[in-house]
């Protein structure tokens, strides 16, 4: 039931992901806007506090706070990292890494262990993210963007492996209420305090400020964004609510079963992202920066098989 329930909300995650990819191609300019963004909806995880029957105490409550902590840091650093190189060398080493970190973290502070067949699916899995986030590069990753990479990968590992320590000790509930508090007043800390300008994006978004360059815009027909505001607002409503879903989705399976195998089923994400540029077909270069060759076809296909037979050995 856990790994259905990961899938389902990996898939989530993927309409959220399609959706992410489209706003960073077209509307945001600033790696902390959609970090703080995604943080500080968090908040609305707090509408759940009449329910909670016990909180996070003691070591507990540590693991809560950095938990939190942590997924807001990651996200900013994922968004660093994908505007100093190119995202099809810096999501392969986010994704080949988060499950391996989460994997070895789990193994060591939480003491998980899988089983031969259950090791084997998730290294296909792995594979499978790889090949199926790789694409066509015309430049190598800046020592900056590699490090931005690599703590990225850390810290989201991080995450899980703190959280699923908090879920064993005071459930579900409380520690999704608690590590979502945490990570929203991060994100308003980030967007208030550490880099003003992605709250002042943030506002433009949603129409809470208008651009400077408005004017001049109307008169020479041209625009801060590819896509219009109010069109990017709704489009990371919408994003932000598949997310939502997803990420409830993906922890609560984390709560249930292992953490590792639950982060190495994100190659859901990206098999529905190669789906979705198959239909758009000529679109999808200008939608998803995603390009579509007889090779990279041929590519993508094999790593669908390849997570089709991981899947198949871990379930």
């Amino acid at each position: 039931m856990w790994i259905l329930i990961a899938l389902l909300g990996h898939a989530s995650n993927g309409v959220a992901f399609i959706i992410d990819k489209i706003l960073l191609q077209n509307a945001f300019k600033r790696s902390a806007t959609y970090a703080g963004l995604v943080g500080i909806l968090s908040f609305l995880a707090l509408i759940l506090i009449p329910w909670v029957e016990v909180w996070p105490q003691g070591l507990t409550l540590f693991w809560a706070v950095f938990s939190g902590i942590a997924f807001t840091t990651a996200l900013w650093s994922f968004f660093a990292a994908l505007s100093r190189g190119e995202a099809s060398r810096v999501v392969p080493v986010i994704s080949a890494f988060i499950p391996m970190l989460t994997l070895a973290g789990t193994t060591l502070f939480l003491h998980e262990r899988l089983t031969t067949t259950e090791l084997f699916g998730f290294s296909l899995l792995v594979l499978a993210t790889i090949i199926l986030s790789y694409g066509k590069t015309n430049e190598s990753l800046s020592r900056q963007a590699l490090l931005l990479s690599g703590l990225s990968a850390l810290l989201f590992a991080a995450t899980s492996v703190s959280i699923k320590a908090v879920y064993d000790n005071v459930g579900f509930l409380s520690g999704f209420v608690s590590t979502r508090a945490v990570a929203a007043l991060t994100a308003v800390i980030i967007v208030t305090i550490i880099d003003r300008m992605a709250g002042e994006e943030i506002k433009l978004i949603f129409g809470l400020k208008k651009s400077k360059k408005s004017s001049s815009a109307k008169s020479t027909g041209t625009s801060d964004f590819k896509i219009k505001p109010k069109t990017a607002a709704l489009l990371a409503i919408l994003g932000q609510t598949m997310g939502g879903l997803g990420y409830v989705g993906v922890q609560y399976a984390i709560s249930m079963g292992s953490a590792a195998i639950v982060n190495a089923l994100q190659a859901m994400q990206f098999a529905l992202l190669v789906i979705v540029a198959f239909i758009l077909k000529s679109k999808a270069k200008t939608l998803l920066g995603e390009t579509l060759t007889r090779n990279i076809i041929l590519q993508k296909t094999a790593a669908l098989i390849i997570m089709a037979i991981g899947l198949g050995l871990i379930v």
